[in-house]
């Protein structure tokens, strides 16, 4: 190198890429999670829906942002991909009319758009202050679907009472009112006129002998059949969500059984839409149901979901995390979260570590012994368990209670929602643990105690640091900071990053493109750099097979962001977290020069996903640089900014040369 030092400028731009947890591009769908608009704030939509106008997508919902049960607002956002979402309006507000002031309760908003009119109308369950004896409708109306809307009017669907309610427009352009109807016991489908603001008829009555008394419901159409999805009638409790099917609106409805897996309380949420993206590739439908948090409504959260639909069959299967393209329609699912791993689980206040004494789970002062270790499994179905290293024994909430203050406890794993958690990320490096058994309560400290020996407890959660984790990963393979060449097992040649068209492999010698730094992520995920950190291992957010695997600049976003899990015998497989494929030696060649992909995942099987982490420095040559003899190692690409010693060792890499006083180091 003609100088040894790095510019102040570069480490700034680089440490700023490199430590940037925080994007404003969302960049995947994670049901159940802290959805925030392009400005930062939660989304708050409950109850709501998603309608396409023109090239822009609208999420309305009930405004429960301030833990109200009675009517505050309906708020609307826009986004280009599902993804993203810009707050537009509170489109209906209590000030809107004296009926929807003074305490009343208003529930489960829903818009049509009249093509024929230009009008937008949007109906509710209308409930005055008096809640659930009004059992009404009402409907308001606007020319825009972002504009301030008129409440028109409240009554009973052709005098019948009426409580949850939904929409649904069909191919025909008809539109019609589903309302759960006579105490709930029957659901009734009510024909709308042609200006969707008055009721015609009804064409279908359910009955609870025929198992149709429900509460959220939602109607999509797909190959001449048409599904009903429907809750039973639990109130706030979840429940397996069930469907039936016929050829008409009129009926018959034939029973179809359980839209999700079954005594998972359809990921414990409410069916309350149904959305139908007409792609240009093809046709997908997503349920979007409500979880519920009733110690806090304002942490009600959406599940949202693809519906997979053959025949007469539907179903719902669970993702931790999934991406969609409107334009075509087609979606692909993300890796998952957390899967069957050791962490270490520290609480953001004070930084203590969660350990167990006797059948307690308290903070603790981290000592590295497997008592403070856990075990974290994915169930899948959104629910984890957590087993403490040493007993064996899992994070329970003492006698199922669901009582603030209620003591977290080990105990035998016995299968029970007590014992099952949601691991939901509050920000870049810290999660919450929501106990599946609670309708919305976390695990705290105890009295926001920073002492060693405090008791972990149910609590409300208020984004109090107290009431945040965070989950670091504890493998002695792969030790976060450290430098590793990555070895195939199929091939035993190493991942290389000195090739402009993408990674490749090549016979491991150590050289500066085989040598990689892993840095852990605080979500299950590891950046992968090279040495300097200035690139990184990238599929470029594709989600297809074979895409190849490419060394772009460092941001951290989920395209970078590989999940390394043990397969046996130190080896792992890569999977990327925005594709849930894993790195591939494609077609397992032992060729020089072959190129790594991405591919399904089928590590378990086949070796070459699968990688072994080998502790590397990189080779180096010398040269004399002055005349009084002073001597400086360099690396084979003079930009990496690293200083080596004498003996070959990489003593000061890009980020520690910039911290030292000098960066001159004479032999």
């Amino acid at each position: 190198m003609d100088r040894h030092y790095c510019s102040l400028f570069l480490y700034y731009a680089i440490a700023l890429l490199l430590f940037k947890n925080v994007f404003s591009q969302t960049e995947l769908v994670v049901p159940g999670g802290d959805w925030r608009d392009t400005d930062g704030n939660l989304i708050s939509a409950t109850e709501g829906g998603i309608i396409k106008v023109d090239n822009l997508y609208y999420l309305w919902g009930m405004d429960r942002s301030a833990n109200n049960y009675a009517f505050a607002g309906v708020n609307l956002y826009s986004s280009p991909d599902l993804k993203n979402w810009t707050f537009v309006n509170q489109i209906l507000k209590k000030t809107s009319d004296t009926a929807l002031n003074n305490n009343a309760v208003i529930e489960r908003a829903k818009i049509l758009q009249n093509k024929k009119t230009g009008q937008f109308v949007m109906w509710m369950h209308y409930e005055d202050h008096n809640a659930y004896s009004v059992a009404e409708v009402a409907y308001a109306t606007c020319n825009t679907i972002g504009g301030n809307y008129t409440f028109k009017s409240h009554f009973r669907p052709l005098d019948i009472d009426s409580r949850d309610i939904n929409v649904y427009k069909d191919d025909d352009d008809k539109a019609y009112l589903i309302c759960t109807t006579e105490g709930n016991q029957r659901v009734s489908l009510f024909e709308l006129d042609s200006t969707y603001t008055k009721v015609v008829n009804e064409i279908y009555r359910g009955s609870a002998s025929d198992d149709m008394e429900c509460e959220g419901h939602a109607i999509i159409k797909s190959g001449g059949y048409y599904f009903w999805t429907m809750s039973w009638c639990t109130g706030w409790e979840f429940n397996d969500n069930h469907y039936f099917y016929a050829t008409s609106l009129a009926g018959p409805w034939v029973a179809g059984g359980n839209i999700a897996v079954t005594s998972t309380h359809t990921y414990e949420s409410q069916v309350g839409f149904a959305l139908t993206l007409q792609g240009s590739s093809q046709t997908s439908f997503f349920y979007m149901g409500d979880r519920w948090s009733t110690s806090n409504y304002g942490m009600s959260r959406i599940v949202m979901l693809p519906i997979t639909v053959s025949g007469k069959s539907l179903s719902v299967k669970w993702i931790d995390q999934w991406n969609v393209d409107p334009e075509t329609g087609i979606y692909a699912a993300g890796a998952q979260n957390f899967i069957d791993g050791v962490y270490k689980i520290s609480n953001r206040l004070s930084g203590l570590a969660l350990g167990t004494n006797s059948s307690d789970v308290q903070q603790q002062t981290f000592t590295g012994d497997s008592s403070q270790l856990w075990r974290i499994q994915n169930l899948e179905a959104s629910f984890f368990k957590i087993t403490n290293v040493q007993s064996g024994k899992v994070m329970d909430i003492s006698g199922s209670s669901r009582d603030t203050g209620a003591k977290l406890l080990q105990y035998a794993w016995n299968d029970s929602y007590n014992q099952k958690w949601q691991l939901i990320c509050c920000d870049s490096s810290y999660y919450r643990f929501v106990n599946v058994n609670t309708l919305g309560k976390t695990l705290e400290i105890d009295g926001s105690s920073k002492t060693a020996g405090a008791n972990a407890v149910l609590g409300i959660f208020a984004y109090k640091n107290n009431q945040m984790w965070k989950i670091t990963a504890v493998n002695k393979d792969i030790v976060s900071g450290n430098s590793y060449m990555i070895i195939n097992r199929t091939s035993q040649m190493a991942l290389d990053a000195n090739n402009e068209s993408g990674a490749i492999q090549n016979s491991p010698v150590s050289s500066s493109g085989q040598v990689w730094k892993m840095k852990y992520l605080y979500n299950g995920y590891y950046l992968v750099s090279t040495l300097t950190g200035k690139k990184a291992l990238d599929n470029e957010s594709s989600t297809q097979n074979g895409a190849t695997v490419l060394e772009n600049e460092t941001s951290g976003k989920s395209a970078q962001q590989w999940q390394a899990v043990l397969i046996d015998s130190g080896y792992y497989k890569l999977v990327n977290r925005i594709s849930g494929k894993v790195l591939d030696d494609k077609d397992g060649s032992k060729n020089a020069g072959n190129p790594i992909i991405q591919y399904t995942d089928s590590a378990s099987s086949n070796k070459n996903q699968q990688w072994k982490f080998v502790p590397a420095e990189v080779k180096v040559y010398q040269q004399n640089l002055t005349k009084t003899g002073k001597r400086f190692i360099q690396t084979e690409s003079a930009s990496d900014c690293i200083i080596y010693d004498l003996h070959g060792r990489a003593i000061r890499s890009g980020f520690d040369v910039l911290h030292s006083k000098t960066a001159f180091f004479p032999a």
